[in-house]
């Protein structure tokens, strides 16, 4: 059974305030830790489409460059990065019994172009999807 809560936007922002500080230091250059703080926000935005064209243009940015160059040269550390989310959620859960279950099977793909699409049965969808393979 899954739980549904409104969100509170100025609490959202406290906490995710909260977690782009703790992650922070992990980044080597102001400018990274920037960038990534904007794709964050747009990755977890309601568009539809976030690609990094579309980031950039929601970060108010005329160029994808720093949201392409991020993954592939900017110096962080991953798996620093990771255990300090992983706190971060672990310390807000908080109870012995919770379980996090993050699902995406919401999405249905299909097409011809699209990466890894296949035949499959997305969770709320109802129905199976057949991609290009």
């Amino acid at each position: 059974m899954a739980a549904r809560h409104g969100v509170d936007p100025a609490r959202w922002r406290a906490m995710f305030d909260q977690v782009t500080a703790r992650i922070a230091g992990r980044f080597g250059r102001v400018e990274p830790r920037t960038v990534a703080r904007a794709c964050l926000l747009g990755l977890l935005s309601g568009a539809e489409r976030k690609n990094s064209w579309q980031l950039a243009e929601r970060a108010g940015r005329a160029r994808p460059g720093p949201m392409q160059r991020l993954p592939r040269y900017a110096r962080w550390d991953a798996d620093a990065v990771h255990d300090d989310l992983r706190a971060y959620v672990a310390g807000h859960l908080g109870a012995d019994a919770a379980v996090l279950v993050v699902d995406e099977t919401g999405l249905v793909k299909k097409g011809h172009s699209l990466a890894a699409v296949q035949r499959h049965c997305p969770g709320d969808s109802r129905r199976v999807a057949r991609g290009g393979r």
